[in-house]
């Protein structure tokens, strides 16, 4: 019965793209299928019953087909366009802003030799306290916008709406990193410039970005290991 399970679905995937993560696609329908279909004949159910649950429980794999071959912004629901528009809206003011704060710091940089200390502070250090305040708004913009990522509804229970649903967790999870990734380096690299204006250690402080790296590193993995927990 198995074997029937597999060759019904191979047939359904003989319109997808010829593309590997097709074909992964189809083995975990397959893989999906084969243990509910164990499942049910454990339940007490006839053989021909549990292959018709197990093939109306697939769904429609047609639209899948479409995601993969990257149509799938057509289909996407109002809400989703809307978000994607306000996050790339968000992502843009973001950067826009982290360009204003390096402009700031290097303006206040490069008048150090040419003006006196302020406030009992070098140029330099101010130009570092601004930047470091300019980066605090946009940073704050991308937590926010990774945070609000729409949850998927799925519109019935099936294998291919909980695929739909799972791929959705993996872009929210991966917005997330990409948020705290960014705050990562934003402080590292606020921090690498207080630190080396302060010491006027350079040559030392470098080793900041090592430790940025291994930082990220670090957060990676957590997201891959929970990437493997699901």
């Amino acid at each position: 019965m198995n074997q029937k399970i597999r060759e019904y679905i191979e047939e359904l995937f003989e319109d997808a793209p010829k593309t590997r993560a097709a074909v992964d696609l189809r083995e975990e329908i397959i893989n999906n299928g084969e243990e509910k279909m164990a499942d049910l004949l454990s339940q007490g159910y006839k053989e021909e019953d549990a292959f018709d649950i197990v093939i109306h429980s697939i769904g429609n794999v047609e639209e899948l087909f479409s995601e993969l071959r990257g149509e799938e912004e057509e289909r996407e629901p109002l809400g989703r366009q809307q978000f994607q528009k306000k996050r790339a809206v968000i992502t843009s003011a973001s950067v826009g802003i982290y360009i204003l704060a390096l402009a700031v710091l290097l303006i206040f940089a490069s008048l150090e030799d040419y003006t006196e200390s302020l406030l009992g502070m070098e140029t330099g250090m101010i130009g570092v306290i601004f930047a470091c305040i300019l980066c605090i708004p946009p940073t704050c913009m991308l937590i926010y916008s990774s945070m609000m990522y729409p949850k998927y509804q799925k519109k019935e229970e099936n294998m291919v709406e909980e695929y739909k649903a799972w791929k959705n967790e993996r872009k929210k999870d991966k917005a997330v990193k990409d948020a705290l990734s960014t705050v990562l380096w934003t402080l590292g690299i606020a921090c690498y410039f207080v630190v080396s204006f302060t010491t006027g250690a350079w040559g030392i402080t470098w080793v900041i970005f090592l430790i940025l790296a291994c930082l990220e590193s670090i957060i990676s993995l957590v997201f891959s290991l929970k990437k493997d927990e699901k």
